[in-house]
């Protein structure tokens, strides 16, 4: 099962390096432009990525949380909002550079993990880290999909990013 979770893990990392990898290739305007849609900007999306995956690592090394308190809560959003500064004026290929560091410390933590399947605590809910990563791996999924309609939007194609093409690239 760890294999797997790692493959899915390679997978997402792979995506998200495809996305910042053809943004790079087009002006730093067409990813910061605003328009209506489920972000404002393509580079935010990539940013809710970002934020998203380092909230998980957070929560994993947490031990996952059981206290969901306003307090928990409002220290949850000053940390997103924290991460988010973090971003601002940065060009993609520096954001890119933080979400491979990024994937750097979330491989460590799960080659160093001695069961994949350990519960997690969220609130009453209790998962398996294996299921909460592969929720991540759909969440990142899901924005990229995000960002390619975005893309299409100002007259731009999406670069491939589906898993079935991620398969095809391991085996090339």
């Amino acid at each position: 099962m760890k294999q797997y979770i790692m493959q899915q893990f390679e997978y997402h990392v792979w995506a998200n390096r495809k996305v910042c990898g053809y943004l790079q290739e087009l002006t730093e305007e067409v990813y910061q432009k605003n328009i209506v849609s489920v972000f404002p900007t393509i580079y935010d999306a990539m940013v809710h990525i970002y934020v998203i995956d380092h909230g998980w690592l957070s929560f994993f090394r947490a031990g996952g949380v059981t206290d969901m308190s306003a307090e928990y809560l409002s220290q949850l959003k000053d940390n997103i909002d924290s991460l988010v500064a973090a971003t601002k004026g940065k060009r993609i290929e520096e954001l890119w550079q933080m979400m491979d560091n990024l994937a750097e410390q979330f491989r460590i933590f799960i080659r160093e993990l001695e069961d994949i399947e350990v519960i997690y605590p969220s609130g009453a809910f209790q998962g398996r880290c294996l299921d909460y990563i592969q929720h991540m791996v759909n969440h990142g999924t899901y924005h990229r999909g995000n960002v390619t309609a975005m893309l299409r939007q100002m007259g731009h194609p999406g670069t491939p990013t589906d898993y079935g093409f991620y398969l095809y690239t391991l085996s090339q």
